[in-house]
């Protein structure tokens, strides 16, 4: 073994003996250098590789410690792979923390020899746009708004701080992410169904085996997800707390408690994508609230209630889940979009985003309505009711083929999301049509949901 080798076995040997129990504070660097007989940058390779394994954490000021998970994500071992890229870029790791006073091996010019071209007004009026927004930042991404999306979380009575948070390229980054970090070929994750198709696709992709969960009114059915849990050992449950999409239901209190103690009994982690979080007036109850982020990560996005082109999202989880997924995002992407994340924060400080939101969530309330008044009017039932959010999934009889009702209506130039798509097991589909609430107002949609009614 290299020197650097010996000083991660022998670490990793006095954790798992318990030498070093959680918490546990390690030898500084000049210590740890001293007493292996090896150089200081030696011993930070050493570290450095014992972080990327999850075995423990730097603190700013604090030094090392053993990680105090409760439970590790994946056993206690990065793939061998991620270890391996990760020590191959180090030199990208020291130019996003830029701890260095003099960087000539930096990548990039000074960022004052880029005045004058970056968009101030556009970057928002905190005064970011005079520092160093031409880099990469962070591989946490831009601490101001990580502190602000802490702050919506702490008003919800969930402890969180910004190190905790990491943003991301939208939620479906945020997945892709979790799912390369803690997921391999063969593994088996459950997924609510109906559930979101994206996330399928990218389930596929990675050759992780997905089984649904019956997805009802208040959320999973919590006797089919003891029963797949106990028959399928589960690393992961995919689900949505809020307004999921396709049927646009939302967790109620009993529901919410029976996921997390059915995740506790065996032993899977749960990831809560939730990109209505931030709507006024949600039904409902965020996992985040009760885990507190123990065993529950929150996948967030700003896409579905500012813009889909910022491309902007976050994850909050666990202290070392959050820093190895910053490292997997540094490795794969270097960064999220800093000019998006100071746009967003701006937006946050500035008040326009709670202004936008409530207008947005007073929107809904009255689109949801008058679709709900239709429906009444036409005998057609949803799965859930129409509420918060943007979607309701409308029932259909047992036969049905919603691809051929989506084909239909495509002819009168309507688009229409058959249920087949968000259908993680096709044998116990049911067939149904997702609505977009914020679009069903259109009365060539109303017509055609006439006609559809009266041939059921």
């Amino acid at each position: 073994m290299t020197k650097t080798e010996t000083i991660v076995a022998e670490v990793r040997r006095r954790i798992e003996k318990g030498l070093l129990p959680p918490g546990a504070k390690l030898a500084s660097i000049r210590r740890a250098a001293e007493e292996f007989s090896v150089s200081k940058n030696t011993a930070v390779e050493a570290y450095d590789r014992l972080v990327s394994l999850g075995l423990i954490v730097a603190r700013p000021g604090a030094g090392f410690s053993v990680v105090a998970a409760a439970r590790p994500v994946r056993g206690d071992e990065a793939p061998p792979h991620l270890v391996e890229a990760v020590d191959s870029v180090s030199l990208l790791r020291a130019q996003l923390d830029q701890n260095y006073q003099v960087r000539v091996g930096d990548g990039r010019p000074p960022a004052a020899w880029m005045e004058g071209i970056l968009p101030k007004r556009a970057l928002g009026a905190s005064g970011e746009a005079t520092a160093d927004s031409s880099g990469y930042g962070s591989p946490k991404g831009y601490r101001g708004l990580r502190e602000l999306i802490a702050a919506r979380f702490r008003a919800r009575d969930i402890a969180l701080d910004a190190d905790r948070v990491v943003t991301t390229f939208g939620a479906n980054h945020a997945l892709d992410l979790i799912i390369r970090r803690y997921l391999s070929p063969g593994d088996t994750v459950l997924v609510d169904d109906p559930g979101y198709y994206p996330l399928f696709a990218k389930l596929k992709f990675a050759q992780v085996r997905q089984v649904g969960v019956r997805r009802g009114p208040q959320g999973p059915d919590l006797d089919d997800l003891r029963a797949c849990a106990e028959r399928e050992r589960p690393s992961f449950f995919f689900t949505q707390s809020h307004a999921q999409n396709p049927t646009g239901g939302s967790i109620d209190l009993a529901h919410a408690h029976g996921v997390l103690q059915i995740a506790e009994t065996h032993g899977f982690r749960v990831v809560d994508d939730d990109p209505f979080v931030d709507l006024p007036g949600a039904r409902g109850v965020p996992l985040a609230a009760l885990d507190q982020l123990r065993n529950v990560i929150f996948v967030g996005s700003f896409s579905k209630t500012v813009s889909a082109s910022f491309r902007s999202g976050y994850i909050a989880a666990a202290a070392d889940i959050v820093d190895e997924l910053a490292e997997l995002k540094m490795i794969t992407a270097v960064n999220s979009s800093r000019f998006s994340e100071l746009m967003i924060a701006d937006m946050m400080t500035s008040r326009r985003y709670d202004k936008h939101l409530k207008r947005l969530g007073q929107r809904v309330e009255t689109a949801s309505a008058d679709l709900s008044a239709v429906l009444k009017r036409l005998g057609l039932a949803t799965l859930a009711l129409p509420g918060h959010g943007y979607y309701t999934y409308l029932e259909l009889p047992q036969g049905t083929s919603d691809l051929e009702i989506a084909q239909r209506a495509a002819r009168d130039s309507i688009f229409l999301a058959p249920g087949t798509f968000f259908a993680a097991d096709p044998a116990r589909q049911r067939p149904g049509l997702r609505i977009n609430i914020t679009r069903a107002g259109d009365p060539r949609f109303v017509a055609f949901l006439k006609r559809l009614a009266a041939g059921m």
